[in-house]
């Protein structure tokens, strides 16, 4: 039996959570993301910002507008509230 996409990706589901899951705060979650644009190279976006998540990648409101970020951009998930890191990308990992 074949797997679908969606429950392959973690990453995907999650966000899908966040944006539907009406017993999660999204504003509790932080998504940061690479970005060529960003002094640091990175940028954040709460989860309370996403608009909408597709197959490989979100929409989310950022600096007032609406951008399309892609999933192999994601650095990070992290619960502020608790502080937990729900996920985290692999490169990411390889370049600490």
């Amino acid at each position: 039996m074949a797997v679908s996409g969606a429950r392959r990706n973690p990453l995907r589901n999650l966000l899908i959570r966040l944006v539907w899951d009406s017993s999660l705060n999204p504003g509790d979650y932080v998504i940061s993301f690479r970005s060529r644009g960003a002094p640091s190279g990175v940028e954040a976006v709460r989860g309370d910002a996403l608009e909408k998540v597709y197959l490989r990648g979100f929409e989310a409101r950022v600096g007032g507008r609406v951008r399309y970020i892609p999933f192999h951009r994601v650095v990070e998930v992290r619960n502020e509230a608790t502080g937990e890191v729900l996920y985290s990308s692999r490169k990411a990992l390889e370049e600490k």
